[in-house]
């Protein structure tokens, strides 16, 4: 698959299969993350080589700023479900590439395949869990983010780590994942913390107090976006620069980080998504073939 082939839309759909593939992510407006989201969707082609696969964004700002920014058009997952049954596929996969299962992830189920599966009852439909589901999911991506900053920690070095947080309690399973992962990473290593920036209880605050008491000035701190892309929020909430007509407190991380008497170089600043790492695109491929291997099972039972 070429990265740089251009993003389909939905009136250009041609049916080479008969399984499809729906990529479900936030979207982001920035051309760093739409390499990130060309590499996703790569890794996808070549773990499911047989399927037409394609990519839906759940933010309508996303969608119209980067439309008017680069003259791409991405969709929203419906238009491509519409699509999809219009052109006769038998099966249709949805993987959301959501980090926790809050507000977006919900919007496949609630918004998007109601109103598919009334239109289209006789295609199958699965869909695979965002990143952080479970006790595997806490320890594998775990893993691979300790594993990346090993060398870093091991010479005293700080990680900080950006998550978005959820801002509804309907979901508040979503935000209790970044508080199971941040427990297991400092299980590895104390120097490491996550913080969001919509989370009461893991704002900035939080993320100052821990360093200060684990890893005090002038220790250097590394910052890595707990995002699946590095978008609006790590450009600019994480590691932007200093704003001289800005409060302290509306300053971004880093530059309070600074202003506290901590180090950060701009190598310090990775600027990458989860993405970007092959092993997180691998939890994501995991959490669909284990969906699949369930629906195979369901149906099984049921013919028995």
């Amino acid at each position: 698959m070429d990265l740089h082939a251009k993003v389909l839309s939905p009136s250009e759909l041609t049916r080479s299969s008969n399984e499809a593939l729906l990529l479900v992510t936030f979207g982001s407006t920035y051309p760093g993350p739409h390499r990130t989201f060309a590499r996703i969707r790569k890794y996808f082609a070549d773990a499911f080589p047989h399927r037409d696969i394609f990519m839906a964004f759940t933010s309508g700002m996303c969608m119209k700023r980067w439309f008017q920014k680069s003259g791409e058009q991405y969709y929203p997952a419906d238009k491509w479900l519409y699509a999809i049954g219009a052109a006769g596929y038998k099966h249709v996969s949805i993987q959301s590439l959501h980090i926790i299962p809050g507000l977006e992830y919900s919007f496949i189920y609630d918004r998007y395949l109601p109103p598919f599966s009334a239109k289209y009852p006789d295609i199958s439909v699965v869909v695979g869990e965002p990143l952080l589901y479970d006790n595997e999911d806490i320890r594998s991506v775990g893993d691979v983010l300790y594993t990346a900053f090993a060398n870093r920690l091991s010479k005293g070095e700080g990680l900080v780590l950006m998550g978005h947080g959820n801002h509804t309690d309907k979901f508040p399973i979503a935000n209790s994942k970044y508080k199971e992962l941040n427990a297991y990473l400092q299980s590895l290593d104390p120097k490491i913390v996550i913080g969001t920036v919509d989370y009461e209880s893991m704002l900035y605050e939080h993320v100052s107090e821990h360093l200060h008491q684990h890893c005090p000035p002038p220790a250097t701190i590394n910052f890595l976006p707990l995002m699946s892309v590095a978008g609006d929020h790590a450009l600019n909430d994480m590691v932007g620069e200093w704003e001289e007509d800005e409060p302290l407190e509306e300053q971004s991380w880093r530059s309070r980080l600074l202003h506290e008497g901590f180090c950060a170089e701009e190598e310090n600043s990775h600027m990458h998504g989860l993405g970007d790492y092959d092993e997180i695109c691998q939890i994501w491929v995991n959490h669909l073939l284990r969906a699949e291997a369930r629906d195979r099972h369901q149906l099984s039972n049921q013919t028995q």
